[in-house]
């Protein structure tokens, strides 16, 4: 199917986007350390940074294979209304304009941010003493941000693909920007599958796609990012300005990241029709 001009300099705005690194200061800082989880490991100690990763691990597999999705789907048909889609379902969304889809994803993720914000602004009320339920907090915001997205551009993240492809959005979003490279490479190869529509060729790919090994990975790189957000929280005179910074910058990466592949893809699916 033909792209409209709005849809094809989406496109060239995405593939700039992909090669271009990280902005903000926790990510460039990821982005000087040449060797980041050695640096942490000697900053805060072994067991300390592999308690951390359990954490994580364990939240994400949670929220990764929970019964229900963290997002409300009639709000979204609500939301789909107050911007003049009428539509039934999330899955009417497809058929609808990039560009109204665009916006309203831009306002949810204005609203995220505000919202995290504000949350690590009170988390940093309690400086390092809260900081482990902090990420579990922020973790479960950041689901409910890219599953909206998801839905919001007619993808399901609950099924076993997308699932994958949720983690590689969290995963390239806090990482440093060769990590970001590393996540949109698999979420590429993800999404070649789905469109093939055979699980199978995963064990074909030289690349930790999904299982076990895949989550150890993600919750290593989100334990060096959140060592690295952290630590300023020790110092109560600036642990409220750092953690409300901290928790604002991550959602905007993640939103950004979610924005970006999910509005690219949607683009894709259109051009395959």
């Amino acid at each position: 199917m033909t792209l409209s001009e709005y849809e094809q300099h989406a496109l060239v705005e995405i593939k700039t986007w992909e090669k271009r690194g990280h902005r903000g200061f926790h990510k460039k800082f990821l982005d000087l350390i040449s060797k980041p989880i050695g640096f942490i490991v000697d900053g805060v100690g072994h067991d300390r940074l592999k308690a951390l990763e359990a954490a994580i691990a364990t939240a994400i597999d949670r929220l990764l294979n929970a019964s229900t999705y963290t997002v409300e789907l009639d709000e979204l048909v609500e939301r789909a209304h107050s911007h003049g889609m009428m539509i039934k379902n999330v899955s009417e969304l497809r058929a609808c304009d990039l560009q109204v889809l665009d916006k309203c994803n831009r306002e949810s993720i204005n609203f995220h941010k505000r919202a995290a914000t504000i949350q690590g602004a009170v988390a940093g009320l309690g400086g390092g003493l809260v900081a482990t339920a902090d990420i579990t907090a922020v973790l479960i915001q950041d689901f409910h941000l890219i599953q909206e997205i998801a839905f919001c551009y007619a993808f399901d993240p609950g099924t076993p693909i997308e699932k994958q492809i949720v983690l590689r959005i969290i995963e390239g979003a806090i990482g440093a920007s060769n990590i970001k490279r590393k996540a949109l490479e698999e979420i590429e190869i993800l999404s070649q599958l789905e469109r093939a529509g055979d699980q199978n060729i995963i064990a074909e790919k030289n690349v930790s796609i999904v299982g076990s090994k895949a989550l150890e990975e993600v919750a290593e790189h989100l334990a060096a990012r959140f060592v690295v957000m952290l630590v300023p929280r020790t110092l109560p005179v600036i642990s409220v300005a750092v953690s409300a910074h901290s928790n604002r910058e991550l959602i905007e990466h993640s939103g950004e990241m979610a924005f970006m592949v999910y509005r690219k893809r949607f683009v894709e699916r259109k051009m395959a029709l």
